[in-house]
Order: C-alpha cells, then sequence, then structure tokens
C-alpha cells in the first residue's frame, strides 16, 4: 500500500469526514475494555529485560481516522514509564518517504546522527521498501525466540510475507491493504444483503459503463470507472492489477532478480482498458493528477463515477460523509476483478537503535490483536491477523470485514527486490505509455525493468 494521506476533498459533503455511527460505537463501548484488555497483555513480564530510553518510531504521515497510530503510542507510554514512545512523520508521499527514510538510515549507518529526533529505533516502512532497507543493511532482523508461542502463526500469511527478504524475517505488518471496487447500487443493483456478493470481470465493467455514464452536462455519471494513474506508485499498482488480471502469475524472479516478461499475456488486459478508455468510459481526468489518491474518491462520492477502484480506509469515509444519516450515493463493496496488490505498512528494528529488545516490544504491542483491533474499528485500517478478521462482534458491526479478509488473502506481494523503487519507475511509465495508446508496452521494456532490478 501506498501512503494515503487525505488531502482535502474538494466535495463539500466530504470535505470534513466524520466517524461513522459503527466506528462511534466501537470507541464507546470498547474503550474501557480496549484498555484494560491492552494493560493487562503488557504489563511486560519480561520488562525487567528492555533497555531503558526513549524510543523513536519515524513513519509516513497517520493517515488513520483521529490519528489512531498515535493513540496506540500514547497507550504504550501509560504502561511504559522506561521505555517512552514517540512517533515522527515523514513527509506525505510514498515516493518522498522513501527518500527521506534512506537518508536518514544512511546517516544512522554512518554514525552521523547529531539530533537526537532523528536517532531511529523503529520504521514503519511501506511492504515495498522492506526488501531494500534488509539489503542496505539499515535493518535488524525479528528476534524470533522474544516472540510468544504461535504470535506468526495469527497473521495473515501474505501479510507476514511481505517483512521476509531471503527467507529472513526484518518487520512485522502494522497494517496490511487491498484494494477493493466500489459500485453504485442504485445503478448496477444490490444482489444480496451482504457486500461482496458480486464480483464485476472487466467485460461488464466495460459494459456497464457504456451503457450508464452520461455525456458531460446531463444528469448521471460522466466516467464509468476511476482509479489512481496518476505518475506515482498508485500506478504501479493499478497496472500491476491490471496485469494479473490477464492472467499472468508473477511478474518478477525474486531468486535471480529477473523480470518474468510474457508481452501477449502482460498487454491483454492493457488493450482492453486502454480501448475503453479512449472511448472515454475508464479513469476520467485521475489519469492527469499525479499523486493524488483522493481525485478517484472525489469523482465517485460526487456521483461522477459507476465504479473505483480504491482501499478499504475509505469505506467509512463514503460511508457517512459529514452532516449526513447515509452516504452522498448509495454504494457496496466488493473484490476487484482480479488480485489486488498488497498494500499496508510493516515495522522494524533500525540496525543502531540501542534499544532492541524494547523496540521489538513495542512491535508486538502494535501489532498484537487489540492494537490491530483498535486500527481497524477505529482507524479504518486493514488489519494484519487473523484472529481481528474472525472476530465476530467485529463482523458483525462491520459487515465488510469478511469480504476483506478475503481480499487480503487473494492479494499478490509486489515483487520483494533491493530495487523496488527504480523498477517501479520504469515500470509504471511503460504502462502509462500503454493504457494512453492502444495497449502495447514499449518494446525495449523487458531491458529496460532488468536494468532497473540491477540498480542501473
Amino acid at each position: 500500500m501506498t501512503d494515503r494521506q487525505p488531502h482535502r476533498v474538494r466535495s463539500a459533503t466530504l470535505r470534513r469526514l466524520r466517524v461513522p455511527s459503527a466506528f462511534l460505537f466501537g470507541l464507546v463501548a470498547g474503550t474501557v475494555l480496549g484498555v484494560l484488555g491492552t494493560v493487562a497483555w503488557y504489563v511486560a513480564p519480561r520488562g525487567a529485560d528492555l533497555e531503558p530510553g526513549d524510543l523513536v518510531l519515524l513513519s509516513g504521515r497517520d493517515t488513520s481516522i483521529d490519528q489512531q497510530r498515535r493513540k496506540l503510542i500514547e497507550r504504550w507510554n501509560e504502561t511504559n514509564p522506561r521505555n517512552q514512545a514517540r512517533l515522527e512523520e515523514t513527509t506525505v508521499s510514498a515516493d518522498q518517504q522513501r527518500s527521506e527514510m534512506v537518508a536518514i538510515a544512511q546517516a544512522q549507518a554512518a554514525g552521523r546522527t547529531e539530533n537526537p529526533v532523528r536517532d531511529i529505533d523503529i520504521y514503519n516502512l511501506d511492504v515495498t521498501f522492506t526488501a531494500e532497507f534488509a539489503a542496505a543493511g539499515y535493518l535488524r532482523q525479528v528476534d524470533e525466540s522474544r516472540l510468544s508461542a504461535g504470535y506468526l502463526d495469527q497473521f495473515v500469511p501474505e501479510a507476514l510475507a511481505t517483512g521476509r527478504y531471503q527467507g529472513t524475517l526484518w518487520a512485522l505488518p502494522f497494517n496490511t491493504d487491498a484494494g477493493l471496487l466500489y459500485y453504485r447500487t442504485d445503478l448496477l443493483g444490490v444482489p444480496g444483503d451482504l457486500p461482496g456478493q458480486r464480483r464485476f470481470d472487466w467485460r461488464t465493467i466495460i459494459e456497464r459503463s457504456r451503457a450508464l455514464t452520461a455525456p458531460a452536462g446531463r444528469t448521471g455519471p460522466t466516467m464509468g470507472y476511476t482509479g489512481q494513474f496518476g505518475p506515482y506508485e498508485g500506478l504501479t499498482v493499478n497496472g500491476m492489477e491490471l496485469i494479473w488480471d490477464g492472467g499472468v502469475e508473477r511478474l518478477v524472479d525474486e531468486s535471480s532478480n529477473r523480470v518474468i516478461f510474457q508481452r501477449q499475456e502482460w498487454e491483454r488486459r492493457l488493450r482492453e482498458v486502454a480501448a475503453a478508455r479512449g472511448k472515454g468510459l475508464l479513469a476520467g481526468d485521475a489519469f492527469g493528477v499525479p499523486g493524488d489518491e483522493l481525485r478517484s474518491l472525489d469523482d465517485f462520492g460526487g456521483g461522477r463515477a459507476l465504479f473505483m477502484r480504491n482501499w478499504p480506509v475509505n469505506y467509512p469515509r463514503l460511508d457517512t460523509p459529514d452532516g449526513m444519516s447515509t452516504p452522498r450515493v448509495p454504494f457496496q463493496v466488493t473484490r476487484l476483478p482480479g488480485p489486488s496488490a498488497l498494500g499496508g505498512q510493516n515495522l522494524a528494528v533500525a540496525k543502531q537503535s540501542k534499544q532492541p529488545r524494547a523496540a521489538q516490544a513495542l512491535i508486538e504491542f502494535l501489532t498484537s490483536r487489540e492494537s490491530q483491533t483498535q486500527l481497524f474499528e477505529r482507524g479504518g485500517f486493514a488489519p494484519t491477523r487473523n484472529d481481528v478478521y474472525a472476530d465476530e462482534d467485529l463482523r458483525s458491526r462491520f459487515p465488510y470485514l469478511a469480504l476483506l479478509a478475503e481480499a487480503v488473502r487473494e492479494a499478490r506481494v509486489r515483487p520483494r527486490v533491493p530495487y523496488y523503487f527504480s523498477f517501479s519507475e520504469v515500470f509504471r511509465k511503460g504502462v502509462r505509455t500503454a493504457l494512453e495508446g492502444n495497449g502495447a508496452l514499449p518494446e525495449d521494456f523487458e531491458a529496460r525493468l532488468n536494468d532497473a532490478l540491477r540498480g542501473r
């Protein structure tokens, strides 16, 4: 997942986002039990062997509703006076986060950290950064001997896999993510009472878009489908999802660090979508907005799109916009036509941390069942743990949780390679060329991707 900062949404009803009633219920009903449960879980029996000293967690902007990550840090501090933690935030976009985090990690490795605020103990890394930081020697591997029995078994395997590089576990998943397909139920129908009972393939999306969109100036949606197609990681994610849906299993052989390029299979869905986009049915003006993931949210929430690909954190933002008891447009969610790219962030101990045991203990706290429950029910983040998805109370209050579990387990990990950032830049440029043309990828695309994987 790319880190999604909720910039101001242009639609008036979405300008100030309000927590939906189910979230408020969880906040009121769960606060006392949640605090007690966490305290009971982490009055640490091994606290005496944790190195004393403050802990600094470096992260991208907290995009959860009401800053739930900060609230978890506050809960940790209530019961861990010898290891007070603070959250330091970088700049907003995923690309900028990486640059800033790499600079800080390099400075720490060289012993050049003069500012104690930047003396980092824990990195909250986008899942695509983990391999790069591990390969560069910026991380300590997870000390599995300190984890309680069965602790790792509770994580969704796909989410836990993003913390591994070359067989070693370097990080634990803080939150995960999988794209969902939002659709207009007033125009497309509801096949049942529960979300996710309907799944649209690309042929149906294109056909329904052609039949139900209206020209500008007339009543009704003006675009069929909107996603994240600007020149940033969002286009990489959307492009990979299109290619996977065309029948491709893997993009990169991680063991040999080479792209698995099959032109016909890679271009199959790109050609179909490019043809529909040329007729004005797909993507809309999101194509021209770099890094603005809420442009698609605004288009869908404003009634201008039939379908939207977006992350689950935006479900509560659409469900009850500010000042309204019901959504502006009736909608539901289902899984994407094919697999989603797995998003999210991982927590890893910095190699130079002077409190590695305490830092890992904080990571365990933040990835516990109690913390993951809070991040979901009050913050909107997709949980990383199976026991949270299986919680019957949560399933009854958040009916889309079961669907989200299916989407996460079906999602695919983006290539876990040291030069992912370079690979992603080349990949998205090629996909953009294809979608703006006839769906054909550049002739030298395979060679350029392999060069990027080798850092050239």
